[in-house]
């Protein structure tokens, strides 16, 4: 079961990207949504200091999945929502992908604390992808953690690179 958390925080939506004329969002959506096309088991939730559901499924083409996250850019960023609802849910991913320019901010824990917290009261083997949009210094990974990946900037290989890491490819 995969996991896709889209950072929907304000930051997301500010600017594009020069290479490819969209913004973080945008990006995220298109890359989540093409993720979430080659698997069968999946859930795509948004984050900023909640953690919500977008109502995007395979169905979904870019555009309808870009108007459903449209009106939701708000407030600030805080990854480990995402973590803290899966607990409460008892939501068991095997691959939990985060979709982010990394400015998580907000919060009362870091996100690898919150992942620790995960992996005892739920799925101990959890795989954490974080894909940063817009690279900075901040890293939401414990560098430690043999299961917890940062990857940098947008590729079209992404999508690819996380399926071989959730299928111990690499």
């Amino acid at each position: 079961m995969f996991l896709h958390a889209v950072d929907i925080s304000s930051s997301m939506s500010w600017g594009v990207v020069d290479s490819v004329g969209l913004s973080c969002c945008e990006i995220a959506i298109a890359m989540a949504l093409v993720t979430a096309k080659a698997e069968k088991n999946y859930t795509i939730r948004g984050f900023s200091t909640k953690f919500i559901d977008l109502g995007i499924s395979q169905k979904d083409s870019f555009q309808s999945a870009l108007k459903k996250t449209n009106d939701r850019n708000f407030g600030g960023t805080d990854a480990s929502v995402a973590y803290d609802w899966a607990i409460k849910n008892k939501f068991k991913a095997d691959v939990i992908c985060f979709w982010t320019d990394s400015e998580s901010w907000a919060g009362y824990h870091h996100p690898c604390e919150a992942l620790a917290q995960y992996r005892k009261k739920v799925n101990p083997n959890v795989k954490a992808v974080y894909i940063t949009l817009a690279p900075y210094r901040i890293s939401l990974v414990d560098p430690q953690d043999p299961l917890s990946w940062d990857l940098g900037g947008f590729d079209p290989g992404t999508p690819r690179l996380i399926r071989m890491l959730a299928q111990d490819e690499v």
